[in-house]
C-alpha cells in the first residue's frame, strides 16, 4: 500500500476533528431508556471482576420506543445499556449537584462545628445571620 499525499494546503498532521459516530448513540445515554435498579449492576461488576461466585446476567434496562430490525413502529423491549438502535434521542444533561461544601461554623475563635454542607446540625442552620457580620 502506497501512502497517499495529503491534498493541498494540508500539513499531514491528525485530524482536527473526531470522526463522527458511524453508530446510533447507545441506549444509556437515550432519554427514552429505563436503567436497572443499581443493585443488580453492582453484582453484575462483582461477578464480572471475580468478587463473587454467584452468577449475575447482565442486567437490562427497558425502553418503550425501540425500533427493531427494519420496523418503523417503536416497540417496548429489554435492552443492555451499550445496545443502540435508530430512535436514539439524547438525554438532556443531569443539572449540576447543590452543596456538598465543607463547612466550619466559628464563634468567636472557636470552632464549633466541622462537616459536610448536607450535614448541618439544625440548631445552626436555623440561626439567623447577623446582618452586621455579613
Amino acid at each position: 500500500m502506497a501512502d497517499r499525499s495529503p491534498p493541498p494546503g494540508h500539513n499531514g498532521g491528525p485530524p482536527l476533528d473526531d470522526p463522527a459516530p458511524d453508530r446510533p448513540g447507545r441506549c444509556r445515554d437515550c432519554r427514552h431508556w429505563t436503567p436497572p435498579p443499581e443493585n443488580l449492576e453492582r453484582d453484575h461488576e462483582f461477578f464480572r471482576l471475580g468478587l463473587s461466585r454467584r452468577r449475575v446476567k447482565r442486567p437490562t434496562g427497558t425502553c418503550d420506543r425501540v425500533l427493531l430490525g427494519n420496523s418503523n413502529i417503536p416497540a417496548f423491549s429489554a435492552t443492555a445499556a451499550n445496545f443502540s438502535c435508530r430512535n436514539f434521542e439524547p438525554a438532556p444533561p443531569k443539572p449540576p449537584s447543590k452543596g456538598g461544601g465543607f463547612v466550619t461554623i466559628w464563634e468567636g475563635d472557636r470552632i464549633l462545628w466541622k462537616g459536610p454542607e448536607d450535614e448541618i446540625p439544625p440548631r445552626f442552620r436555623d440561626r439567623d445571620a447577623d446582618p452586621d457580620e455579613c
